[in-house]
Formats: C-alpha cells, structure tokens, sequence
C-alpha cells in the first residue's frame, strides 16, 4: 500500500501525446448535477492524454423545472422512452448519457445498477487501456469491467466520503464504497485525510490528487471596479454543514466596525429557509443578500464584487475528508478565504497563505474578518498567494500529473485498446 503525492515534471505537464489508447470515465449523477463538480471538468481535460475517451453520465429520470409529482412522473416517463440513451461527440470525446429509472430508495440502491449495465452493454468498447470510476453508485458496473476482462487498468476517483453524503442506505454505501477502494489499481483521492483513510482500508496505491480549478475563467473577477462597499461571498450548497449560518452570526459584530460590509449568498439547498429566517430575525435584510442558484459560469462575474470568500463549515466525519471545489475558485478570483471546519481545507489555507481558518464562532468569524478588512496591504497579500496557489492547480495541470502516474503503472503497456481493436 502507498499514498503519495503527484508533482509533475514540466515536461509531462505540457505533454500532448497519449498515455492510453481508449480510456472510460464513468462520472455518473455528477456529470449533470446543476452544482460543480470535478466530474464535470477534470475529464475533459484527461481527454487530452488519452486518444479517445468514452465518458459516460447518469441522467435523473425527470431533470426539467418543478412542476407537480404527476406532471414529472408523466414527463420522465415520456424522457425515458424517447432518451433513455443519448450519444454525442466532440473532438476524441464520446459521451454517453443513460436516463435512470425511478425507484424507492432501497431499490434504487439494489437495482439501478442492471438497469445502466444493460443500457450500457452494447456500446462499451470491447477493451479499456484506462477505466476510471467516479462515485460508488458505479461500483458494480467497475466489478463487471473488472470480471470481464474490458478494463486493463481501474482507478477509482475518490472525490468524497460518501457514506456521509447520504445517511440513507449508509452500509450499503459504505461496501460500494469499499469495494472499489480495494478492488482499484489506484485510488485518486482529493483530500489528504481522505488518502490515509483509503489506505487504511486497504487500497493499493493512493495518490492525493486536489481538486483543480479553471484558472482562466475565474481569474476574471479580478478586475474589480473601485468604490464598492466591503463584500462577503458564499457560493455553493446551502446546507446546515456548510456552516452558513456563521458569517450571518458574525454580521451584526462586522457591522460594528464596517457599516457598510455587506454578504452575498449565492446557492440553494435544504437549509435556505432556515437562513432566511435566521437573517430576518437579526434584522440584516440591509445587508445580507440571498442570490439564488447561479450557475457555475456566471460564478466570476459575482465573485468580481467581492472582497473575501466565505468556507465556514462545521466540523464533522464529512467535512473532515472533504476539499471544498470553492477554494480554489476564490484564490483564482483574487478573494481571500475565510474557512473554518478542519480538514483538506484547514491545509489549504495553511500551505496557501491565502485566507485565515477560524473557530467556528461568530466571534471568531467577525474578527478575522474585520481584520482583513482593516488591513488593505493583508488583504492583498493574501489575494496574491491564492493566485500564485491556483494557478498551480488547473485541471490540466492535475490531468497532465495523472498521465504521469499512469505512464508508470505496472501491467498491460498503453495501446492494448488498438491491439484489440486491430485484432478485431
């Protein structure tokens, strides 16, 4: 067993020649989830390593706008005769989108999985050099892989520890879970406790490999326009783990000493109402603003008015192995981070210098913040490190560190994908 960083060498990180013949990322429900995820970036950029990619994403069985329960069985229905498999292509890219069936929980769990495979079957390659599976809900289509013999090498991308993603069905998830740690030639984990723990239970090899970041597009909100008044940004899932409710505790004292600060709240999620009433209870409707869900490539353009990026997480068993995709989004922007719950997130700020990690307290919260405030040539500072800190971590940098990695993995050499198919 080894967990080891990547650092790459220049030269792989501006390589262009292929690692694989044909490689398959299964990057599932994430692949079209309205929230980021690095399923939706970091294979596109893997794509330029390897000479044809089949990515494949699970669709809900109803995706459209809320409309009543009988209106969205009635429609996923319809969406599941008519698009129940869908095919595109772009560039050396074939993406693969299966439309999931509706069930209860516990079948869902059970189930879904035959329900993708036969849909899948017959327009799986015959041979995979790569195969890399995102997410434990494809767990048993990697054993198939596996079983078969279709896939010469299986990683496991290990974004999460998902067994607290989702209380329901938790064992379950918990086996799925473990089954690909342990059955995977290597494990891509995107937080470095989240590393030791697949190590410890039994992984082969164990690479950290962060979460990247599209420098390009977010190092856009750096041209901010002068004469804005001091802003406070959240973006993301507004869950009671994510500790939103912090930076709106700690309002009332930043206002004390910074009248004018204001804080925007850029998401949706279970705990919005809760928010909202917490911000109508302190009267701060002046200065609390909620945006809604904004999509992820309007995300700049909101960050352009902000001053420091807001991570307050609480602390627990989840947010202890996770690596908050925002992050590196802020220091890209050019926003110092607040960040607070421990973890993958507490090393960032600590090696990036660019943020503070705080108590979760509003006390705590408003301090910090009021100090950077206070402190313009800190404030730029710390801007500065986070962007020296990104710019390290762009998705191309990351996939050009993996074909690193792959380049010296042990068994059938890159190229049996056009062996096979040549002999077929």
């Amino acid at each position: 067993m080894q967990t080891t960083a990547i650092s790459a060498r220049p030269d792989v990180q501006n390589a262009r020649h292929p690692v694989a013949g044909c490689c398959l990322y299964v990057a599932g429900t994430d692949l079209f989830n309205p929230f980021p995820q690095p399923a939706q970036h970091f294979p596109r950029q893997w794509a330029l390593f390897v000479e044809h990619l089949d990515l494949i994403g699970y669709r809900r069985f109803y995706d459209g706008p809320p409309v009543p329960a009988l209106h969205r069985l009635a429609r996923g229905l319809r969406a599941l005769a008519s698009e129940r498999l869908t095919i595109t292509g772009q560039a050396n890219i074939r993406q693969i989108a299966i439309r999931k069936l509706r069930l209860p929980a516990l079948l869902d769990v059970l189930f879904q999985d035959l329900w993708i495979l036969a849909n899948l079957q017959r327009h799986l390659a015959p041979l995979y050099d790569i195969a890399i599976v995102h997410g434990p809900e494809s767990a048993l289509l990697s054993r198939h892989l596996q079983r078969t013999g279709r896939a010469a090498q299986m990683i496991y991308h290990d974004i999460d520890y998902y067994p607290y993603v989702s209380a329901r069905q938790r064992r379950i998830i918990a086996w799925r879970e473990q089954m690909l740690v342990r059955r995977a030639d290597l494990v891509l984990s995107v937080s470095r406790p989240l590393a030791a723990l697949r190590t410890k239970q039994g992984a082969r090899q164990v690479i950290y490999l962060p979460n990247g970041v599209d420098f390009d597009r977010f190092a856009q909100a750096n041209r901010r326009q002068p004469g804005r008044p001091p802003t406070l940004l959240y973006t993301g899932t507004l869950d009671r783990r994510w500790g939103v409710d912090l930076p709106i505790r700690a309002m009332p004292l930043i206002l004390k000493h910074h009248p004018e600060t204001r804080c925007y709240i850029a998401g949706a999620g279970p705990d919005e109402a809760n928010l909202r009433h917490l911000v109508e209870t302190l009267k701060l409707q002046h200065a609390v603003r909620f945006l809604g869900f904004v999509p992820h490539t309007d995300l700049p353009g909101i960050m352009a008015q902000a001053d420091i990026g807001l991570a307050t997480s609480r602390e627990d068993v989840f947010r202890q192995y996770a690596s908050p995709l925002k992050l590196a989004e802020y220091m890209a922007a050019g926003l110092p981070v607040i960040c607070s719950g421990g973890g993958e997130a507490a090393q960032m700020i600590a090696e990036s210098g660019a943020g503070v990690n705080v108590p979760f307290s509003p006390d705590a919260c408003a301090a910090a913040i009021c100090a950077l405030l206070s402190n313009p040539d800190e404030l730029q500072a710390q801007r500065e490190a986070g962007l020296a800190y990104a710019r390290a971590r762009t998705w191309e940098k990351l996939a050009a560190q993996l074909a690193q990695v792959v380049a010296a993995l042990p068994g059938p050499p890159a190229g049996a994908w056009r062996a096979a198919k040549s002999e077929g």
